[in-house]
């Protein structure tokens, strides 16, 4: 997943301090779209480029944000060895001040089909700071080293990461397997790209019954008619607040694909529509 919910945080913040010359914003829809080649019982998942409509769906009075519009564009490949994922999007925060904010963002990453090797490329720019890029790497279950990550933001250091930690493809496909055998919950330590300290977040998972999509006009776009609802919680795994940083409700398809997502701050909350999907060619990796 990524590092769009962190700017988000950011930028509600620094709206109700009132500092009209550095607004902070956001990056990243969650990559919760991949899979590894095993378990056979589950469908084969889908490469494919989706783009999506993002709006403001809900906020409190609490809240300073009016609007949020915004394009996403999302692309899973396989490469035989692992999986490609990028992201590109453009948003813009309203505000009732009549502030707003834009940012433009690209992430990338890859992930072997082990699930044990991850990297990931950040370039992002916005109308309130200069542009950002970042790189990193991480590793679980090697032999001699054990789990750890390096981030370009922190070149000097190399970060320990938990035993059981997953990364995006490793967890989306886990999801998928329990939602498979019937099972509703599932706890784990996810890393995706971000800043040092943001890459590591405890998930919470709550994994609902198949369900038949019923907008015909989102249905006509898809192979598949059917998706979980899934909802996974993310919290700094150093807090002991039992309140999460923000969550999620994905309709996650059986073949990885993601046609609607929800995330909820508390105090505002937006969604995600799909518009559309292009299915992607599968290499021959004979």
């Amino acid at each position: 997943m990524s590092d769009l919910y962190r700017h988000i945080r950011r930028v509600d913040r620094t709206m109700k301090e009132g500092d009209a010359m550095h607004r902070q914003v956001l990056y990243v829809l969650p990559i919760l779209i991949a899979g590894t080649a095993q378990a056979a019982a589950i469908p084969e998942l889908s490469t494919h480029q989706a783009r999506y409509e993002m709006d403001l769906l809900s906020a409190t009075q609490d809240s300073q944000m009016t609007s949020i519009k915004g394009k996403v564009k999302f692309e899973i490949k396989n490469d035989c060895n692992g999986w490609i994922s990028s992201e590109d999007y453009l948003l813009e925060f309203g505000y009732g001040s009549g502030d707003s904010a834009i940012i433009v963002s690209h992430f990338e990453s890859w992930e072997d089909k082990t699930g044990n090797l991850y990297s990931f490329e950040v370039h992002e720019g916005s109308s309130y700071e200069p542009e950002k890029q970042f790189m990193g790497y991480a590793s679980r279950n090697a032999a001699a080293a054990g789990n750890e990550a390096f981030n370009s933001l922190a070149p000097d250091s190399v970060a320990s990461l938990p035993d059981d930690v997953y990364f995006p493809v490793l967890h989306t496909r886990s999801i998928l397997e329990r939602a498979e055998k019937g099972e509703k919950l599932f706890s784990a330590n996810i890393f995706f790209g971000a800043e040092p300290d943001k890459s590591l977040k405890r998930t919470s998972t709550v994994i609902g019954t198949l369900q038949k999509i019923d907008d015909p006009k989102l249905s006509d776009m898809l192979e598949m008619k059917s998706y979980y609802p899934v909802q996974v919680a993310y919290f700094d795994p150093a807090s002991t607040q039992l309140t999460p940083d923000y969550e999620i409700t994905f309709h996650m398809q059986p073949n990885g694909v993601i046609p609607y997502y929800e995330v909820d701050y508390g105090d505002f909350s937006l969604k995600a529509s799909m518009t559309e999907i292009e299915l992607l060619p599968t290499p021959d990796c004979s």
